[in-house]
């Protein structure tokens, strides 16, 4: 059995997963504030509770920032104490088992190519909207996070507004948190996703605004992204898949942007994710069963 941890914000979500990557027990706890020391803490206590009743043989890490291989994570999060300490090196001491950490959108689309939407294909682009946009590449089957660690983070493309005279990114244009937060400014009180999206079948003049400019944006993205890489499959994740209109309104925009294209059209094939609240729990067992074989320490 495997334990797999999925570090945000708010809640540190765990799971115990078999060889087979199903689930076979999981829970949360809200995220510690403060010293890394007190998140150590709390993972000791999980990864003791669950002993009691299986037998651990590694411990998965999906984690927000720039995940490097050796173990430490770089950049910024809501979880300030992650960033600095080589997490991996100071599990692998607590616990004496091994461990291996990615980056939660790069776990995301693991649990999609090996298990979900994407699964069959080699060449995938994962597209992550929500508060921002982030996503992953998975090329030959593998991530590619490049040089950098900026392989998928599709939020930092930018858009020139000739009319403002600034560059604005992608996770402001083509998010559905930033798509909330400018209708709660204009509209001077605060909304949900869901209301923005009410509010627009309604007929509220801002509120369709933003709903078209968000999809006529992401649909941008994805045909850039398309041009750009060309894969087999764009996978879309984030709670405004939710809606059950979102494909047919997806695939309303990707046409708009198309006839624009005129001779330069291309087809963008999209899928919508699989797993939701499951896919950092799964995706980093993934990446775990791909470090353990690499380096010889199945058991």
């Amino acid at each position: 059995m495997y334990l797999s941890i999925d570090l945000g914000g708010t809640y540190v979500k765990y799971g115990v997963l078999d060889e087979q990557g199903n689930i076979r027990l999981k829970d949360k706890f809200p995220t510690p504030q403060g010293e890394i020391e007190t998140l150590y803490g709390e993972i000791g206590r999980v990864f003791d509770q669950v002993s009691n009743q299986f037998d651990i043989q590694g411990l998965a890490i999906s984690a927000p920032g720039a995940v490097t291989d050796h173990g430490v994570i770089n950049g910024v999060s809501a979880i300030p104490c992650i960033h600095g300490p080589n997490i991996r090196e100071d599990l692998e001491s607590r616990f004496n088992v091994p461990v291996a950490m990615e980056n939660d959108a790069n776990c995301a689309a693991l649990a999609e190519v090996r298990a979900g939407s994407a699964k069959g294909y080699d060449d995938v682009l994962f597209v992550v909207c929500g508060t921002g946009v982030g996503g992953a590449v998975i090329k030959d089957g593998q991530l590619h996070k490049g040089k950098n660690l900026l392989g998928g983070e599709f939020g930092m493309l930018v858009q020139y507004d000739h009319k403002q005279n600034r560059m604005e990114s992608f996770s402001w244009l083509a998010s559905t948190g930033n798509m909330v937060r400018r209708a709660s400014e204009q509209l001077n009180r605060e909304l949900t996703g869901q209301d923005v999206f009410e509010l627009a079948a309604a007929g509220n003049q801002i509120c369709q605004q933003e709903v078209d400019a968000f999809y006529a944006h992401l649909a941008l993205l994805l045909t850039n992204l398309q041009c750009v890489y060309d894969p087999q499959l764009i996978v879309v994740s984030g709670g405004v898949t939710e809606r059950s209109q979102f494909g047919d309104e997806l695939g309303t925009a990707l046409e708009s942007i198309n006839k624009m294209r005129d001779s330069l059209s291309i087809e963008t094939d999209v899928a919508v994710a699989q797993h939701r609240n499951d896919a950092n729990l799964l995706g980093a067992f993934f990446n775990l069963m791909d470090k353990i074989k690499i380096q010889g320490r199945c058991q």
